[in-house]
């Protein structure tokens, strides 16, 4: 299992660290795990597997297909 911090989330996903969170916000991202009071990360296989059912969910339910 494979653990990434904020800064290396954005980075995979090619933007700031303000988007990663803005994203969970809006529900685009997964929730992250809060380890400590100060230090949060996500599962990169549960970041993986929610953008992967969202673009599924986006291509079946869009009317520009």
């Amino acid at each position: 299992m494979e653990w990434v911090s904020p800064k290396e989330l954005a980075r995979r996903l090619g933007i700031s660290r303000r988007s990663v969170f803005r994203l969970v916000s809006a529900g685009k991202l997964p929730e992250p795990v809060r380890l400590t009071a100060r230090m949060v990360r996500w599962r990169w296989e549960d970041v993986e597997r929610f953008l992967s059912s969202n673009a599924n969910r986006s291509r079946r339910g869009g009317k520009h297909d």
